[in-house]
């Protein structure tokens, strides 16, 4: 037992693995400085190691926050959890935040990557209220181990198997200015546990990780041990270096993506559009590859990671079938009602069957329905104030507010939305944009806007601003039925 060594032992076992997060500091390129440090803090073995050893390394000038993201998901442990970590945070004399997220199924991340859309969003909150520019994490090299594997068994390329990285963006296009570093990356859990233990500190074990229908904890329980045994733990540290060692490469890649974009793909009228195709043709079919990435990238606006490889290798497979084809004119269907077409020197990029009729607006009325034809949406009316919403497409508005001028329409250039529990309105544009909703469907969602503000985004969330926070008998509630299959992406977010 380690908490039975001697002081000698344990002293030695705690420098041992400081110096290591001294050297991952380094190679994260994280100096201390005068703003904030944030530090994901689960009150798992990791992170605690983490916060602890950065605590003990760092200058005591260096403010650190801990900030714990609870996602509701396991009712009364999660709450035990945040309880534990917040305990941990005050014996050591470490601020703590707690940030309290709701996550939403959205269209395709599925829970996992809707839950780790909700913690970034988190902690870009604190970052913002506190001044902070860098998050740490715990990932470790049996984590990095095992996410190069995860990757290879889903069929990655060179970007799947390079695995993560010392320092990243937060977001996938880095447009927060907010980094991500990973000072525990050269560090084992072995090392972690041993680290805790010697000074006699507890941590709490998500029994998610126990859950082997997840292809990462499989990973973890069947195969690494199988490794370990059969090869030893050098091969985990094998596994990590591979990783390491191509992350150059993934740089260069990058670039020529970058030059690849400004060179060929264009925006106009809400569709992407790559021209000259017959310069595109010219190029070896690696870059080609990597241009359809980058196209399927801006559409989705978020990292194509975040889908299944093997669908998307599918979707490039398909976008170089259309570039390198016999037929002048054809037109290929993309996931989420998107589609390219041909049209001779150029693919266009955007949604499927637009309706020219979609930027028409219908006045509201109240009491009553109002149709709105071209978006398929029926808004029924009523000033009953015993009735009780349910669900994203029932909502209360204070009716004062919502007044004579309440329309029905889509999205135009200046609208503002305040979204409930922000302090300020903010650009519907850039609302939509951090709900991630794909870039040509933000010009079809439904709205119900009192001149460029938004009222409601149907299906989805009130503003702030016109909902019902007062007399009952001021209210109207709208109960809205959509039948565009297409227009429904909205209500998974919600």
């Amino acid at each position: 037992m380690i908490s039975d060594a001697s002081p000698t032992t344990i002293l030695k076992i705690k420098k041992a693995f400081e110096a290591k997060v001294r050297k991952g500091l380094k190679k994260s390129v994280y100096k201390a400085k005068s703003t904030p440090l944030l530090v994901g803090f689960s009150g798992g073995a990791d992170s605690t190691a983490l916060l602890l050893s950065l605590k003990s390394t760092l200058p005591k000038s260096q403010h650190l926050c801990a900030v714990h993201v609870e996602h509701g998901l396991r009712g009364d442990l999660s709450k035990k959890d945040a309880a534990h970590a917040e305990q941990i945070c005050l014996r050591f004399n470490i601020d703590f935040r707690c940030e309290h997220v709701r996550v939403s199924r959205i269209a395709q991340l599925g829970l996992e990557g809707a839950a780790r859309e909700s913690r970034r969003l988190a902690f870009l909150t604190v970052a913002k209220e506190i001044g902070a520019d860098t998050l740490a994490l715990a990932h470790n090299i049996d984590d990095q181990a095992e996410t190069v594997l995860m990757r290879l068994f889903e069929g990655a390329g060179v970007r799947g198997i390079s695995g993560m990285k010392w320092r990243t963006p937060l977001s996938s296009k880095g447009e927060d200015g907010f980094d991500i570093i990973r000072p525990l990356l050269n560090v084992s859990r072995k090392d972690i546990l041993e680290y805790l233990e010697a000074q006699g500190i507890s941590w709490v074990e998500d029994e998610t990780n126990a859950d082997e229908s997840r292809l990462r904890n499989r990973i973890r329980k069947k195969i690494m041990p199988v490794v370990r045994e059969h090869i030893g733990d050098a091969a985990v540290s094998g596994i990590a270096k591979s990783a390491e060692i191509s992350a150059p490469l993934i740089s260069f890649i990058n670039e020529m993506s970058k030059d690849l974009r400004a060179k060929f793909i264009r925006e106009d009228n809400g569709e992407l559009i790559v021209f000259p195709l017959r310069e595109v043709q010219e190029l070896s079919q690696s870059l080609r590859a990597e241009l359809w990435r980058s196209v399927l990238n801006m559409l989705r606006d978020e990292s194509p990671a975040h889908a299944r490889r093997r669908a998307l290798r599918k979707w490039i497979e398909d976008l170089e079938g259309l570039a390198m084809g016999d037929k002048p004119s054809a037109v290929l269907s993309l996931p989420g009602g998107l589609e390219a077409r041909r049209e001779y020197d150029r693919l266009i990029f955007g949604c499927s069957h637009i309706d020219s009729k979609l930027d028409e607006e219908k006045k509201l009325r109240i009491p009553g329905k109002t149709v709105h034809h071209s978006l398929c949406l029926e808004i029924e009316a009523s000033c009953d104030f015993t009735h009780h919403t349910k669900g994203a497409w029932e909502a209360r508005f204070d009716l004062e507010k919502l007044g004579v001028d309440a329309c029905i329409r889509t999205r135009r250039d200046g609208d503002r939305f305040h979204p409930l529990g922000r302090t300020k309105e903010k650009k519907l544009k850039d609302y939509l944009i951090e709900q991630k909703v794909p870039r040509p469907f933000r010009s079809r969602i439904p709205l119900l806007t009192v001149g460029d503000k938004v009222a409601w985004i149907i299906g989805h969330q009130v503003s702030a601003e016109f909902r019902l926070d007062g007399d009952e008998k001021r209210g109207v509630t709208l109960k809205a039925l959509l039948e565009n299959e297409d227009s429904k992406f909205l209500s998974s977010l919600a």
